[in-house]
């Protein structure tokens, strides 16, 4: 008998039987109050009559893992439709999964330290993402972001040290503080133009980052949003931009030049610091900038002779 006429016999029958490792991606035996299912690798909770979500494992999954998009638990058929906070937490073997176009949502923590996982197909239902989900997922190479998602957590991908490329959804509207905090591997990004904020720290110590432009509804670069940057070479700083917080683009070596808007009115401390071979240019049509301190400490290359006169006072080493 095949596995959909013994399906057919269980639906109609309604029996409650054992089931083998290889029928848990559509059947689990047990169903707690709690709402935990059995007989299966994952953990589930009852979200309604209809929807359930992933909220653990509990015990090893394969390396290369398919999520189910449906679950029957006697004598009901469940969709899943989230996968919940640290739902796969350390789950350290895992190389690759899939999850079904049901998810909508995928919780904080979901994949947190996950350090084998290479690759993960993020479906185009899914409308959030959130916070620390792939922090230190240290393996991971390269993730599509599809226009759905309108949201995603700080220290998103925390330390994925291997990321090289990532494609975001047009949809979002901020980049949370640390989103992609020391991702060194990160060559190359392009931030959707409707994006209003940068967080701090959102591109700290990318150190493989070569070039950024800040969309043009952006009104603040926030502290130490590119701290460490030292092969960034090209940024480009729209007219919107009023206010250049601390140590932004503190030890960005390989910056060469940078032209600051009409628009800025405030340079924090030691934005510029350590950028050794840069020069900058600031837009003619002001004279009047209010800074920090040593904004441009060993910025060894910069003409202070070209620069308003109430920044001309600032360290030059």
């Amino acid at each position: 008998m095949d596995e959909k006429k013994i399906l057919t016999v269980i639906l109609a029958i309604i029996l409650i039987i054992p089931v083998g490792r290889k029928w848990y991606d559509f059947l689990a035996y047990r169903f707690f109050d709690i709402g935990f299912v059995s007989s299966s690798p994952l953990n589930f909770e009852k979200l309604s009559d209809t929807e359930i979500k992933i909220v653990g494992y509990n015990s090893d999954l394969d390396k290369d893992f398919k999520i189910p998009s449906k679950i029957l638990i006697l004598p009901n058929i469940y969709t899943v439709t989230c996968i919940g906070g640290r739902a796969f937490y350390r789950c350290k073997n895992l190389t690759s999964i899939k999850i079904p176009n049901s998810v909508t949502s995928i919780g904080d923590w979901a994949f947190y330290g996950c350090s084998e996982l290479t690759s993960i197909e993020i479906p185009e239902n899914v409308t959030s993402i959130g916070h620390n989900t792939f922090n230190r997922c240290s393996s991971l190479s390269n993730v599509k972001i599809p226009n759905s998602v309108k949201s995603i957590g700080y220290d998103a991908f925390y330390g994925c040290s291997s990321l090289t490329s990532i494609e975001i959804s047009n949809s979002l509207t901020s980049i949370k503080d640390e989103t992609f905090y020391g991702c060194n591997s990160l060559s190359s990004i392009d931030i959707p133009h409707n994006v209003t904020y940068i967080g701090e720290k959102a591109f700290y110590d990318c150190s493989n980052l070569t070039s950024i432009k800040i969309p043009y509804h952006v009104t603040r670069i926030k502290d130490q949003t590119f701290y460490g940057c030292s092969s960034l070479t090209n940024v480009e700083i729209p007219n919107t931009v009023s206010f250049i917080g601390n140590e932004v683009f503190y030890g960005c070596s390989s910056l060469t030049n940078i032209k600051i808007p009409y628009s800025v009115t405030y340079i924090g401390d030691r934005a510029f610091m350590r950028c050794q071979n840069l020069d900058v240019v600031i837009d003619n049509s002001w004279d009047k900038i209010g800074t920090g301190v040593d904004v441009f400490e060993g910025c060894k290359s910069v003409d202070y002779t070209k620069l308003p006169s109430s920044i001309n006072d600032i360290t030059r080493n």
